[in-house]
């Protein structure tokens, strides 16, 4: 007999069909060791190398003493956990725990048969530089925790923790914040012209982007000049001076990623990332999408294949490319290069999960799968420039120029593409307009005009604007964030929300994160007394780079931690560290 361990009891029954008699299958019931919840660090620096006492989580002594009892009749023990850092640590405190055994590492990225006997088929050794990153992870996390959050005390008594990534989370909503409260709310005009050429439709609305030869932005601070603008345009000659027209392909998006996944579901299904992350863990679970946690966009040959016979099956011939499509990957791990988030069944069609919140996430992510190997779309772009009273003005550097400039956009779809799937630019988050000309409609279509063709003037409009200040992130815009920044990896994400917002750090109020004051007291102590280390973003994302050198094995774990922890005690025991968490409190005793 073989054992099969796994992490989640929910996928025993399963895998236990597909593997038959031969094979024994068991769960772990997640994690079995982990550094103490309560009393000391639990960990030590002895000689430049970091000792960790980990101990059984109290829930764990029940599944690890029938795990040891399956064992000593097995022929080999599998160690079937999640195929990431995380799962490969488990794998390695299930073995720790067991004992003395033949251990096997299994490694399948998606709940189906062929992919499960296909693992187990082609077993490998444990690898050791995924369980070191962990390590430095877990460790790193609970030093800056265990030394920086008692230096909060002076904060407030409200100030419950401090942490490597959730600080660094805050720090951009404060930051947002702080930029909110300091804009200077600047009030401004806009003109618009509706203008036409004698015989030719459509007419067009065009704004006031130039005046006297000195480029506005589109904006006229002053009221009364604008007024006299408005009157002195009314007499005003008016002809083409420019007329572009160019074609645009609009390329389809990659497939999904742990994190642009999570803010799809944000956007588009008003889901917050820790549900998303639930939904996800039961789909992959059931077998019915691959491997989640993952920053991959790669897929497999047999995937595609599969997405562009349905295409060519669901579409007419101009929306199969002649190759497929292969998206770029941000992936740099090799050994954590697992494909992108997609159906493991895509033909079975976008209903396959069913209904409720979790058919709703399926069909978000089959759609995107397909929709990825789809023809890009084409647009047709136009750009008019107007010139009123051409020649009229002397500018002092750039001599005859027409006395305003005004310009109009527009946009013609002349191909969907991919968007006849997905219903349009599939965007995780939608951007708010906060261009200077937001309430001009650019999707319209423009005539194709001639230079110095010219214009009738049908009307001037003055609109009364005022400037925006930036817009408070949303979980899914800071997800974003933290992600371009490199800050924290994608699977941790919905923890870091749920921290800074169950801290009280952070409000969430129409789906918008506001920083309380007590968020922004911690902060501003934080920066104060930690610059330079982990409250800060760009070291915060080369310890990133450096966890994924130790996974690859091109770091030593111990170096990294010992380095970081150390930078971290010397900053907090200037911050008044009320006790040295280096010293194990039973020596303080005696």
């Amino acid at each position: 007999m073989k054992l099969v361990i796994v992490e989640s009891p929910n996928k025993v029954k399963k895998i236990r069909g597909f593997l038959g008699p031969d094979y024994r299958v068991a769960a772990s019931f997640g994690h079995v060791r982990d550094l103490p919840a309560k009393g000391d660090l639990a960990v030590e620096f002895k000689d430049g190398k970091v000792v960790v006492t980990y101990e059984m989580i109290d829930r764990s002594a029940r599944s690890v003493s029938e795990l040891k009892s399956l064992a000593k009749n097995a022929e080999e023990v599998l160690l079937a956990m999640d195929p990431d850092r995380e799962g490969e640590a488990i794998a390695w405190h299930v073995s720790e725990l067991i004992g003395k055994h033949t251990y096997r590492r299994v490694v399948f990225h998606s709940i189906t048969e062929r992919e499960v006997k296909k693992a187990v088929a082609e077993p490998r050794d444990l690898a050791t530089g995924l369980v070191d990153a962990q390590q430095a992870r877990r460790v790193l996390d609970r030093v800056v925790g265990w030394m920086v959050s008692p230096t909060l005390r002076k904060v407030s008594k409200d100030a419950k923790s401090a942490g490597r990534v959730q600080s660094v989370a805050l720090r951009l909503v404060a930051r947002r914040e702080q930029e909110i409260s300091k804009h200077d709310n600047v009030k401004y005009f806009v003109l618009d012209a509706l203008l036409e050429k004698e015989g030719v439709k459509p007419s067009f609305t065009a704004r006031l982007d130039e005046w006297k030869g000195d480029p506005l932005g589109h904006r006229l601070r002053d009221e009364g000049v604008a007024k006299q603008t408005v009157e002195r345009l009314k007499t005003a000659v008016w002809e083409v001076l420019a007329c572009q027209r160019r074609d645009a392909l609009r390329n389809p998006p990659p497939p999904f990623t742990t994190a642009t996944v999570q803010q799809a579901a944000s956007v588009q299904l008003k889901i917050n990332p820790e549900q998303t992350m639930k939904l996800l863990q039961s789909l992959f679970e059931e077998g019915k999408i691959t491997y989640h946690r993952t920053d991959s966009t790669a897929l497999a040959p047999e995937a595609v294949a599969v997405a562009r016979a349905m295409i060519a099956k669901k579409f007419s011939p101009e929306y199969l490319p002649e190759k497929p499509i292969v998206h770029a990957s941000k992936a740099a791990n090799a050994q954590e290069a697992h494909e992108a988030v997609r159906p493991t069944a895509p033909e079975l069609g976008s209903a396959a999960a069913g209904k409720g919140p979790a058919g709703e996430l399926f069909t978000l992510i089959w759609r995107r799968f397909i929709a990825c190997q789809m023809a890009p779309g084409k647009d047709q772009m136009t750009t008019i420039d107007v010139a009123c009273e051409p020649g009229g003005w002397t500018h002092e550097k750039r001599g005859k120029v027409p006395l305003g400039v005004f310009q109009a956009k527009g946009k013609v779809i002349l191909f969907d593409g991919w968007r006849k799937l997905t219903g349009g630019d599939a965007t995780e988050e939608r951007k708010k307009k906060t261009k200077k000309d937001a309430d001009l409609d650019e999707s319209k279509e423009l005539p194709m005009l001639a230079v110095k063709d010219p214009l009738k003037l049908l009307g001037l409009e003055q609109k009364l604007r005022s400037s925006k200040p930036p817009s408070r992130y949303t979980q899914a815009s800071l997800i974003k964030k933290l992600e371009k920044d490199g800050i924290g990896r994608p699977s941790t994400y919905a923890n870091i929300m749920r921290t800074i917002l169950t801290r009280g750090y952070v409000e969430e109020k129409k789906r918008m994160l506001h920083c309380t004051p007590l968020g922004m007291q911690v902060t501003a102590f934080l920066v104060r007394n930690y610059s330079g280390n982990f409250i800060d973003l760009d070291y915060t994302a080369r310890l990133e780079e450096e966890l994924d050198k130790i996974s690859r094995g091109e770091l030593e774990w111990q170096k990294v931690v010992t380095e970081a922890a150390f930078g971290v005690l010397a900053l907090a025991r200037g911050a008044g560290l009320w006790y040295d968490p280096l010293v194990p409190r039973s020596q303080k005793a005696s």
